[in-house]
């Protein structure tokens, strides 16, 4: 519900603390990851370790202040004969969303609200992967001061929206989250081997060793699993975008989409095969959030400003989510780096296989705008709130902050106290 007149000092009120404890939190995991850089930028594991840790405490904090503003529902639909053995959907006795998904994922989704990213992040949160969540973001928000760097440090993978420029940015970013899954990759101390050619493949591109670290030296290295996340369709909905690319869809031979948008296609195609090694499902989300008709854009309903200081937001994100093996989605048999140089009929194929999905996915829009659910006959439904497992967790990123402070300054007084002993 939108604010009364009279719930604007509140309102105020709480957008200013979240605000305030928002920054605090921000500067604290910069000022872990700036003491991580200057003490164990040579120790790889532990300083990749710590910068995982920041990044698990960012969510928690997001997590902790979106629920202190509109705390919404979860609930998740799935079929259990499309999901992998593995995958388990279940709430706690506490009223904990806890899920059980296989490492080393990619995650594709419908985007509706800039927001979309917040709530699949939590979901992997759920499933104990919160440190090892990836996100292909736009270029532009690297640049945000503070926010910017620490989500650089996060290994976030940021898009020009210039192909030739991305598509080696892209594959770089990916083959070095492939190999750190191997435990060979830099988060492990392993250098590259070299650097491509232009008679092999894409120029600039580097090459990590292949396999998987030896039994030997499984002491001294790690695996560092991954849960990547990606909106194919690169945009949120809105009149513009539905229009300019149902235009393009009418000239591929495809039925126009009413309530999602085309896919791009190469962006995911090139990641796929840039992970195929590791990577072992593609879980494939389909969301709706409750509050919004056929006739709505997310968008200009629950915006940042809405969300985050009216405290206008989705009373319930529901989940579709259903998972295709890696093996099944039709990639290709060749080992080229550049997927311009593929063969035309490989990319086609990817392209029919995504778009069919897509195709599914806008008919399961309609069904949730008709209904208010995914659910339907031989699915199960779990619902719990948006919340963390425990409250303590937000207060976790203030922690080293404060610990190494306290140690500074007993250091010196020590030193102080030092000096006049033997001055």
């Amino acid at each position: 519900m939108l604010l009364s007149r009279h719930s604007w000092p509140v309102a105020v009120a709480r957008t200013a603390m979240v605000a305030i404890a928002f920054i605090i939190g921000c500067l604290s995991l910069r000022f872990t990851q700036g003491v991580a850089r200057m003490l164990l930028y040579r120790q790889k594991k532990a300083f990749h370790a710590i910068l995982n840790l920041t990044k698990r405490q960012f969510i928690q904090i997001l997590t902790f202040l979106t629920v202190l503003i509109n705390p919404p529902r979860i609930a998740v639909t799935y079929d259990e004969n499309h999901i992998p053995e593995k995958t388990l959907f279940r709430v706690d006795s506490k009223g904990n969303l806890i899920l059980s998904i296989v490492p080393n994922s990619v995650w594709i989704c419908n985007h509706q609200i800039y927001t979309d990213w917040l709530f699949l992040w939590f979901v992997n949160y759920t499933g104990r992967f919160a440190d090892s969540v990836y996100i292909v973001l736009k270029a532009a928000l690297a640049n945000i001061p503070i926010l910017g760097p620490g989500m650089q440090n996060f290994k976030f993978l940021f898009l020009l929206r210039k192909w030739d420029l991305d598509k080696v940015n892209l594959t770089n970013s990916l083959l070095e989250i492939d190999a750190d899954a191997r435990g060979m990759g830099p988060a492990s101390g392993v250098s590259h081997v070299t650097s491509t050619s232009k008679s092999t493949t894409l120029p600039g591109v580097l090459i990590w060793p292949k396999g998987k670290v030896p039994e030997a030296a499984k002491g001294t290295t790690a695996l560092w699993p991954y849960q990547m996340i990606i909106f194919p369709e690169g945009t949120v909905i809105s009149p513009h975008t539905r229009e300019r690319l149902n235009k393009f869809a009418k000239k591929l031979g495809r039925p126009e989409l009413k309530h999602t948008l085309l896919p791009r296609v190469r962006g995911l195609f090139l990641m796929l095969r840039s992970l195929r090694d590791t990577a072992e499902y593609v879980y494939d989300v389909t969301c709706g959030y409750t509050g919004l008709t056929a006739e709505d854009y997310g968008e200009e309903v629950f915006t940042l400003k809405a969300y985050y200081i009216k405290g206008y937001g989705p009373s319930k994100i529901n989940y579709h989510i259903r998972a295709f093996a890696i093996k099944d989605i039709p990639l290709g048999d060749d080992d080229l780096a550049d997927v311009d140089n593929v063969p035309p009929e490989t990319l086609a194929a990817f392209e029919k296989w995504l778009l069919d999905i897509w195709a599914e996915k806008d008919e399961l829009m309609k069904v949730f705008y008709e209904k208010g659910l995914f659910e339907s006959e031989g699915t199960h439904t779990v619902e719990a709130d948006f919340k963390l497992r425990s409250r303590h967790e937000v207060f976790q990123a203030l922690m080293v902050p404060a610990t190494a402070i306290l140690l500074a300054r007993c250091a010196w007084i020590g030193a102080r106290k030092l000096v006049q002993v033997y001055a």
